[in-house]
């Protein structure tokens, strides 16, 4: 939903909502798990307007008659919020306890990172002979093409992954934060608006991974709608779980035993593929099961079914991490050291002249904060990357945005 003008007791205000991302893991869907917390109706709304008032300024009374709601369902709301520790309760007031960046603390962020993708894009396709090089040495490498490989380690695996680590050891940023309910996340949310979405929707900077004994399907893109993936389809149907019942104790305890079910699927999922590549399976000699796996992973474009032959090829590269991580962990070492004086230099602009980002603000630690300015400065290396040909360039799909999908089997 876009941004809208209401007019209230004679008040003019804009009812905006926000767009949620999670970093980390969230655990299962229930009342602890942030995801599911942030979609409950009008919780978008009130975080807004505690983030675009001063700490403990905007009270519960207010906030009800701001938005034609009952007291009751705004305390209702709050208590969830602050039972995932999103925000802080005093006296019935309120303040945010993570990052919620509006339509002008984007402007403001576009100071601290201007043309860094170029510059640090340049960098990297400056030491391209010793990465291609690396690469060539993984077994996809004779299925699939450098450059897309090369999207999936870099873009991904190492942007999003490896240099987390690499920038917390070095006091940059934080990667972890506790949280109730035995989860481990940070929360990030942008306000819903056009002028934001081109920063937050449309970078390639988000990764979705559904792990399950030993495989691991990622896709790596934007956020630009919802992608036909392994995970977003779990979580779809744990959604519709909980909008289907008014029994909310029922649903959460079914959504429980959804997600061991989904897990089982995707582990047999990934052994079909597996056993596909070793002893080429075919369509036809599958069993009734496989055969199921086998029209699901299809449908998820994963795999590809050849009715004339009953071939299955299989459409995605394929990583095993026995050699995977020994390849991120040597190309991590030379891409982030020979990056970081130039990161460190954003960084060190941005932590002197924050003050006046809504996070800031509302005291919510700024290594949190900065955690989503390096997925900013990663996100526009990637569409430098991928402008250049450096890397390959995923489609645009009408709906799901632009990605590519891979499979990590963690298992000889």
């Amino acid at each position: 939903m876009r941004s809208n003008i209401v007019f209230i007791g004679g008040i003019k205000i804009k009812n905006t909502k926000l767009n949620f991302y999670f970093f980390g893991d969230i655990g299962e869907y229930d009342i602890y798990n942030p995801e599911y917390v942030c979609s409950k109706e009008h919780a978008s709304e009130i975080l807004y307007l505690i983030a675009q008032n001063k700490p403990f300024s905007i009270s519960k009374c207010k906030v009800a008659k701001l938005l034609g709601i009952k007291e009751e369902t705004v305390e209702n709301v709050i208590n969830s919020l602050e039972l995932i520790n999103a925000i802080e309760v005093k006296d019935s007031t309120y303040r945010i306890k993570f990052p919620i960046f509006l339509e002008e603390d984007v402007i403001e962020m576009e100071n601290y990172i201007n043309n860094i993708g170029e510059i640090i894009g340049n960098k990297i396709i400056a030491i391209k002979d010793t990465l291609y090089k690396k690469v060539s040495e993984l077994t996809c490498s004779k299925d699939h093409s450098c450059e897309r490989i090369l999207y999936h380690i870099i873009c991904d695996k190492i942007f999003d992954g490896t240099a987390f680590e690499f920038f917390t050891q070095r006091n940059t940023f934080c990667t972890s934060k506790v949280q109730p309910g035995k989860r481990d996340y940070i929360i990030v949310a942008y306000e819903d608006s056009d002028l934001v979405e081109k920063h937050s929707n449309k970078i390639l900077c988000s990764s979705n991974n559904y792990r399950s004994s030993g495989f691991t399907f990622n896709s790596f893109g934007d956020l630009n709608g919802s992608r036909k993936d392994m995970y977003r389809f779990f979580r779809l149907l744990q959604k519709s779980v909980d909008n289907a019942s008014p029994f909310n104790k029922v649903n959460i305890s079914y959504n429980r035993s959804l997600d061991n079910k989904n897990k089982e699927i995707a582990c047999e999922c990934g052994r079909l593929i597996f056993n596909i590549i070793n002893n080429n399976f075919k369509y036809d000699k599958l069993s009734e099961k496989e055969k199921n796996l086998a029209s699901f992973l299809n449908e998820l474009e994963y795999i590809d079914i050849n009715n004339a032959d009953n071939t299955i090829s299989i459409n995605i590269p394929i990583f095993y991490d026995f050699e995977l991580s020994t390849v991120i962990r040597e190309l991590s070492d030379i891409i982030l050291i020979n990056i970081f004086p130039i990161v460190k230099e954003v960084f060190d602009n941005f932590e002197v002249n924050a003050s006046r980002l809504t996070p800031i603000r509302h005291r919510v630690d700024i290594r949190e904060t900065a955690n989503e300015l390096w997925h900013q400065i990663f996100g526009a290396t990637n569409e430098y990357l991928v402008k250049e040909g450096f890397v390959a360039s995923p489609e645009n799909i009408d709906g799901q945005g632009r990605y590519l999908r891979s499979l990590t089997i963690s298992q000889k």
